[in-house]
């Protein structure tokens, strides 16, 4: 039966919990990584009322990371220490991963399923936060061993390329060896030159992933002593990051700031308006205004983003920048469906939640 650690390996192997941003916490919050799951409820983040809905799961998955800041005391006024409280008394096991949905490889992260919403074309990364760099693993294993090998790399995350996965590259060889006195051969005799024939099977890595993929490989092999290569490569990944711009046809600012409203069921909008028209345009999760220079300098028209303040629409406004503030949780509210997915190999009862923790109304006038 999966466990707690599962889950969170479950997501590691999707959204890196490296690439996470220092200052977050990310990964288990609370409970036992030893603890059996049987039903996951996924959310945007723990509200009440989520844990009301979260009654009869045994763990909660969630894109907000509930204890953000180190906690003082347990004193039951604090409301993270009243929502952990009713965590531990449901025995409910909770994860995290905020910041690296958001830093996950393109065209996997939180930004790249807004800028599909928004239904941007041209899509690339605003203002990467950096650049992974990518390993080759080589190994030499004989022909009963290559599936099994191949097989145990690519579920570690090697052979990821761009939009494919399961890439390797195999070559026919002879391979040399004696085994020495105290070793135990897969095939051959102490003390005597050995031939066999095997495979050079080849896999590219990212640097996160490059040590679990050593190990699966390390495990499946036969050999007592596993004859492999590990090397750098000068090529490396997409950049990463937040923020993501494209292009849409060039359309008024009033009318495309209505259309998203609706695409993304945000209850009320709030634009400053730097021009009439927008087609080049940026777009961030959660709270972009750290972005606003980035899309000025890249000669975006608009930001579109959440929880902009009186300064940055002035800052925004000197640089000839429109914004479009749809609010917070309405950037991220594809990120339940994307944790869900990372979980869907599991032998888990998947739920996601129906409960929109947007404490923003729209009001009538």
């Amino acid at each position: 039966m999966p466990t707690v650690r599962d889950l969170v390996f479950a997501i590691d192997a999707q959204y890196p919990l490296a690439r996470a941003e220092s200052w977050d916490r990310v990964g288990l919050q609370i409970g036992d990584e030893n603890a059996t799951v049987k039903r996951v409820l996924v959310a945007h983040e723990m509200t009440h009322a989520v844990l009301d809905e979260a009654i009869g799961c045994d763990a909660l998955v969630v894109y907000h990371p509930p204890i953000f800041r180190a906690l003082e005391n347990l004193d039951f006024k604090n409301h993270t220490v009243k929502l952990a409280s009713r965590c531990i008394a449901q025995g409910l096991h909770v994860v995290a991963a905020h910041t690296a949905l958001d830093n996950a490889n393109p065209p996997y992260a939180l930004g790249d399923a807004l800028a599909q919403q928004l239904e941007f074309k041209n899509v690339e990364v605003l203002k990467p936060s950096g650049r992974e760099s990518l390993w080759k693993i080589v190994v030499f294993v004989p022909d009963e061993a290559l599936a099994k090998v191949r097989e145990a790399l690519w579920q570690a995350g090697a052979g990821e390329i761009g939009n494919y996965d399961r890439a390797s590259f195999r070559s026919r060889g002879i391979g040399t060896f004696r085994p020495r006195e105290g070793a135990n051969p897969q095939t051959g005799h102490i003390g005597r030159d050995e031939t066999v024939e095997e495979w050079r099977l080849e896999c590219i890595v990212s640097q996160i992933k490059r040590d679990a993929a050593v190990r699966a490989m390390i495990q499946a092999h036969p050999y007592e002593s596993v004859a492999h290569d590990i090397y750098p490569l000068h090529n490396s990944l997409s950049p990463f990051g937040a923020a993501r711009l494209g292009k849409i046809a060039a359309t008024p600012l009033d009318i495309f700031a209505s259309k998203l409203g609706v695409l993304l069921g945000a209850p009320n909008v709030r634009i400053v308006r730097a021009g009439k028209h927008v087609s080049r345009v940026a777009c961030v999760p959660g709270s972009g205004a750290s972005f606003i220079g980035a899309a000025a300098r890249a000669g975006c028209d608009c930001l579109i983003s959440g929880d902009f303040k009186h300064h940055d629409a002035l800052q925004a406004l000197a640089l000839g920048l429109s914004l479009i503030d749809v609010t917070h949780v309405a950037t991220e509210r594809a990120a339940i469906a994307m944790l869900a997915q990372a979980l869907e190999n599991l032998d888990v009862k998947i739920v996601h939640s129906a409960i929109d923790t947007n404490p923003l109304v729209a009001v009538k006038p």
